[in-house]
């Protein structure tokens, strides 16, 4: 069947004045909920400094044409709770037109998509994004339709955020695209992607391809420094590192526009903020977060509730995702104890945690402050995973605790890692019949699902000092993760996970066996 075209020629508008600088968010990004925070946090950076930032979220303009159920209806808040399989769609979609289908891919883990993960050699991907940049469909006059309709003249600076390598193909397509119309434009590359890839950015020019600048880790003042330069005007305020010590304050507050969050359903729009930096914990071999965001920073109790205050009489929104790595239970009672101080309005939010004995007492106080879904980590319930994740954690605690607070009414997304080395594939079923008979037990829809294959990945400790028998056999030039030695039941169960996540939600689940057929 021949994939419908959904670049269509719109009405022409004509362009509104632009900021000094405009963001480019390229699909596929995972939400159709959240619009993207790293955007927002350089538009109040900039101007703060009297510069202006747009930003073109092509992230949710593609992902609009491929909704499929009703917002607002889920109880998930958060990524979680976007349309999984409107999401998905459009997804699919756009890796068909990459023009990569029929190149074989270089590196390729035994669960990954090899257009999601970029696993292409740089040549065909470097060709693969010339040949949409020339060509009028399906992406050269779609992009360059929303560019110069945000914008009535050339900006100083079009910046492309990179949070993962799905958006690697259509984020090189749009800088090309942004040197053909404006050729005397300043480029920049940034993004959590584009941060673990740091060292091979600078080592390789070829994998920069249209950027002028890139940019990595947390890097506003950085971007506030590129507009004076090129703007010749000056800054406001002292510049801070980009990755700040542990006291250094930063930007609490986001900026949107509501030409962006009109894109938006307003029942299931949630916007995204983030009060601390880097991960207290730290220690989980597979994660990416020490390369990532290496320095830890503190809670401001007030300024997180001024925040959300502001962000709630701007907005008119109540429901917010927070995007720290980490909340831990003495963050949780301080915002909670700040959202409960003289009330003013009632929001919900989001957060994610590590699972411990001291949240059972805080579980009524959080659910009286609006918490309203939260994320944790277990990766796994078996202790060799445990070790080997450096994240040990008494199942029956898990247990206990993911029940107490979905009968609160906080809705749990549980985070589990399946096929890690050395687990066998009744280990791995095992784990899944603990979490569909936990799902069972609580209350219909409160106990939601991220089931993954365990990726081995740039940057994360299990790499750079692999376990006993793995073998490392690669990562192509744009991927997140590597191909390596992995158990070879791996793919068939991936498929049914897959099949438990679609399934989430909907009460008591099949059993473990027919779930992973």
């Amino acid at each position: 069947m021949v994939a419908p075209r959904i670049i269509q020629p719109s009405p022409q508008h004509a362009a509104r004045a632009c900021g000094d600088a405009l963001i480019v968010v390229p699909p596929p990004s995972p939400s159709d909920t959240n619009p993207p925070l790293g955007p927002a946090i350089l538009a109040t950076a900039a101007a703060r400094s009297g510069f202006g930032v747009d930003v073109l979220d092509l992230n949710i303009l593609l992902l609009k044409r491929f909704g499929s159920q009703p917002a607002g209806l889920g109880r998930t808040l958060g990524d979680h709770g976007k349309d999984r399989s409107g999401v998905a769609a459009a997804a699919r979609w756009l890796f068909a037109h990459t023009g990569l289908d029929g190149t074989p891919p270089l590196h390729l883990p035994d669960t990954a998509h090899p257009v999601a993960g970029m696993h292409y050699p740089l040549a065909a991907v470097t060709a693969a994004v010339a040949t949409a940049a020339s060509e009028p469909e399906p992406w050269r006059g779609w992009l360059e339709e929303h560019l110069r309709a945000g914008c009535d003249r050339p900006p100083t600076v079009v910046g492309v955020s990179l949070m993962g390598p799905s958006q690697v193909f259509l984020g090189l397509v749009t800088l090309r695209v942004v040197k053909e119309i404006w050729p005397e434009t300043t480029t920049v590359l940034g993004g959590s992607h584009v941060t673990l890839l740091r060292e091979q950015l600078r080592d390789d020019r070829r994998l920069r391809d249209a950027a002028d600048v890139v940019l990595t880790g947390h890097c506003e003042d950085e971007f506030v420094a590129i507009l004076a330069r090129l703007s010749a005007r000056g800054i406001r305020r002292p510049l801070l590192p980009p990755f700040p010590q542990t006291d250094a304050p930063f930007e609490y507050l986001p900026t949107f526009s509501e030409r962006q969050l009109a894109h938006y359903d307003r029942r299931s729009l949630t916007l995204p903020i983030q009060f601390t930096r880097g991960c207290s914990y730290g220690r989980c071999t597979f994660c990416t977060y020490p390369v990532v965001e290496p320095q830890v920073t503190a809670l401001g109790r007030d300024a997180a509730r001024t925040a959300i205050d502001t962000l709630v009489r701007t907005h008119g929104v109540r429901r917010f995702s927070l995007k720290d790595s980490l909340f831990t239970a003495p963050m949780l009672r301080a915002l909670a104890e700040a959202l409960l101080r003289e009330p003013t309005v009632a929001v919900r939010w989001s957060a994610t945690t590590k699972a411990s004995r001291a949240l059972f007492p805080l579980v009524p106080l959080l659910a009286e402050a609006g918490l309203a879904t939260v994320e944790i980590g277990v990766e796994t319930i078996h202790p060799a995973g445990q070790r080997l994740f450096d994240k040990r954690a008494d199942p029956v605690m898990l247990q206990e605790l993911i029940l107490a607070l979905a009968e609160q009414g906080i809705t749990v997304v549980t985070n589990l890692i399946f096929g890690s080395p050395g687990e066998r594939e009744q280990d791995a079923q095992a784990q899944l019949a603990w979490f569909l008979q936990l799902q069972a037990a609580a209350p219909v829809g409160r106990v939601d699902c991220s089931l993954n294959m365990l990726e081995l990945v740039r940057g994360a400790p299990m790499v750079a000092d692999p376990p006993p028998g793995v073998e490392l056999y690669g990562v192509a030039p744009w991927a997140f993760s590597y191909a390596w030695n992995a158990p070879a039941w791996r793919r068939d169960f991936a498929a049914g996970l897959e099949r438990v996540e679609r399934a989430r939600a909907r009460g008591p689940a099949s059993p473990p066996a027919d779930a992973a057929a």
